[in-house]
């Protein structure tokens, strides 16, 4: 650019030139030496300013995860969900730290962080006592509790089987019986009710039940009519039972009742509290910046004085220069000076041919309408770019809503799918406990019939859950040892029929333990299970390194499928063995969109009556955690309660 200016200038020019550079040396000196006081008062702002961002962005992210706390407790206590839970426990962990780096950055801040170290701790204590108090209640209400109600039906079933052997000479006993076991079962009623529901009116009613059914059963008990060693044995069985039903009932209400009051009242007081103190520290990092801003005013109007001064001193040295220079190469230099500048900046503009008066100016004038005409360009594409955006913005859109229907779909399935099939399953256990010794036996049939359906219902329901989950949860790759996980398989499996499973040299890899068990789990389970040999059953597992991926193959000597249906038994709910009644049909589904999910392929070699050999590729090294959107959608286990 300077060689261009030079030949523009010409020879008798340059010596007025090399005069103007020794006057704006000077001037730059002065400005210089103007500028020296603005700048140190800059810079010591600017310090103040960089101290005060640093805080802000700590403050920032310390807020962002106290909201992301107080979002992910919140979700916890609402749904129970186990990964909700970790990952407050680590929200926590990680503010910890971040709040013991904030107190070195700003010590005006340090009572604010402690006390808000301390709502954290009391925050994280009252979570895992709200969790040991809602894992304590589903043990109870999931495990325990029905089997003491199991006891208690056959207390009665005992008893009553007793006083049958004389029905007509027991049929006071038998009333007073009947009137005892259907006190009880309401309580049984009411207690469930208060489990999926809770309100003290429930348990209240069902603690009524109870008390009499103990009543009566005492008074049978002290009953002249009943003091045989055997009636006194079982009548003491009986309550025993119930009261043993009773402490496992009212230590469950004591765990739920005690679950709602670390959420609802304490936990909930100690997030709005760390809320609040986050609230105050963010309102002083504001305060902090506008106090900034206002001293960074100050120091750039002192310095604009300063450079005002030194304009003025400036403008003599300038009077000078402008009368040393042809306004005949100033005037043009001027404009290209500013034609290059807009086009720097982007513009187009008509370039006049008026400027280049001579060779040198012809030639910056061509260079300059080239330019012009790249912006011209560079503005086509740009527009072109932007409109491509806003359709990938619009199909992301679609993209996030299409997810969140599919975690709408999977939490019907899982959840409200299941409601009325828990309500059929609980009227038909009533019914059978009730009426029992009174329906025909092929009504009783009909109620199992109805049972095991409700009950093939539900794995329908959570297999399709398991299917819309695959590469939407967190996998995290882990050490696996793949003989270990077989071995595993194998002892769970149901191989009534002693088929034999062998597998030799499979590896120890890093890889996602729960979708690799998932594939192998669906793969041999089903070569057992479609295995007509018997104890001559054979079914072998195999695994090679191939490059970058393993490929593992599942054979066995078993009834085979024919290849026309290759294709269709990856598809969902379909089975091609329609002999054998177990599962849902989507084991090979699932199994299919684990491996295509890491990249890999699954298919299938086989013919009637020859075996098959499922094959599937899985890659060796799995560097990515693969996450869902939106997180995981889990089930309720109070919406879960058995009957």
């Amino acid at each position: 650019m300077n060689t261009m200016i030079t030949r523009l200038i010409g020879r008798t020019l340059r010596q007025r030139i090399y005069l103007a550079s020794a006057c704006f040396v000077l001037l730059c000196v002065l400005v210089a030496w103007f500028g020296i006081t603005g700048q140190l008062a800059l810079l010591k702002s600017f310090d103040e300013y960089q101290r005060a961002e640093n805080t802000s962005v700590a403050i920032e992210s310390i807020e962002r995860k106290v909201q992301e706390l107080k979002s992910r407790s919140e979700r916890y206590l609402l749904t129970g969900a186990s990964a909700q839970y970790r990952a407050a426990l680590s929200l926590q962990d990680q503010l910890a730290e971040e709040l013991e780096r904030a107190k070195g950055e700003t010590p005006a801040i340090q009572d604010t962080l402690d006390q808000m170290e301390g709502h954290l701790k009391v925050l994280s204590d009252q979570l895992k006592l709200a969790a040991e108090e809602r894992d304590l209640r589903s043990q109870l209400v999931q495990i325990e509790l029905p089997e003491k109600a199991e006891r208690v039906r056959e207390a009665f079933n005992a008893l009553r089987a007793e006083w049958m052997k004389a029905p007509v000479e027991k049929e006071p006993q038998i009333r007073q019986h009947g009137g005892a076991r259907g006190a009880y079962v309401s309580a049984h009623r009411s207690l469930l009710e208060y489990f999926n529901h809770p309100k003290s009116a429930s348990f209240d009613l069902a603690s009524q039940h109870l008390e009499k059914a103990r009543s009566i059963s005492l008074e049978l008990k002290e009953d002249p009519a009943n003091q045989q060693a055997e009636i006194q044995l079982l009548m003491e069985e009986l309550l025993a039972s119930l009261s043993e039903f009773q402490r496992v009932g009212t230590r469950a209400f004591q765990a739920t009742r005690g679950y709602m009051v670390y959420s609802n009242v304490v936990m909930a007081g100690e997030i709005s509290e760390f809320s609040y103190r986050s609230s105050q520290l963010k309102a002083y990092v504001q305060e902090q910046k506008t106090l900034n801003q206002r001293n960074r005013e100050a120091s750039f109007r002192r310095s604009q004085y300063l450079a005002v001064g030194a304009a003025l001193g400036a403008v003599l040295l300038a009077i000078l220069l402008a009368t040393s220079l042809s306004m005949a190469v100033v005037g043009p230099i001027g404009r290209l000076t500013e034609m290059f500048r807009r086009l720097a900046a982007g513009e187009t503009m008509a370039i006049s041919d008026e400027i280049g008066r001579t060779e040198e100016m012809a030639q910056m004038v061509n260079a300059a309408r080239v330019f012009s005409d790249k912006n011209q360009e560079t503005t086509q594409l740009l527009i072109r770019s932007e409109t491509l955006s806003q359709e990938l913005a619009k199909k992301a859109d679609a993209l996030v809503e299409s997810n969140k229907e599919l975690d709408n779909f999977a939490y019907i399935a899982s959840h409200d799918l299941k409601s009325p099939l828990r309500g059929i399953q609980h009227l038909a256990s009533w019914v059978q406990e009730d009426c029992e010794d009174i329906l025909p036996e092929t009504s009783q049939t009909h109620l199992a019939h109805m049972q095991s359906r409700v009950r093939n219902m539900e794995c329908l329901l959570d297999d399709l859950l398991n299917y819309s989950r695959v590469g939407r949860v967190d996998a995290r790759p882990e050490v696996v040892d793949c003989s270990e996980v077989v071995s595993g398989i194998v002892e769970m499996a149901d191989n009534s029929e002693d088929c034999q499973v062998s597998w030799e040299s499979l590896p120890t890899c890093s890889t996602v333990r729960t979708p690799l068990k998932q594939v192998l789990l669906n793969l041999i389970t089903n070569a057992i299970k479609y295995n007509d040999k018997g104890s001559e059953g054979r079914v072998n597992v195999r695994c090679v390194q191939e490059a970058n991926w393993y490929r593992w193959e599942v054979s066995d000597n078993g009834i085979g499928i024919e290849p026309r249906f290759h294709e269709k038994v990856f598809q969902m709910y379909q089975r091609v063995a329609p002999e054998v009644s177990e599962g849902s049909g989507m084991g090979l589904a699932i199994a299919k969109k684990h491996v295509e999910h890491y990249g890999g392929d699954i298919g299938i070699q086989s013919s009637p009556g020859e075996g098959t050999t499922f094959w599937f590729t899985w890659p060796v090294q799995i560097e990515t955690v693969k996450t869902s959107p939106n997180g995981e959608l889990a089930e309720d286990p109070i919406a879960n309660v058995p009957t």
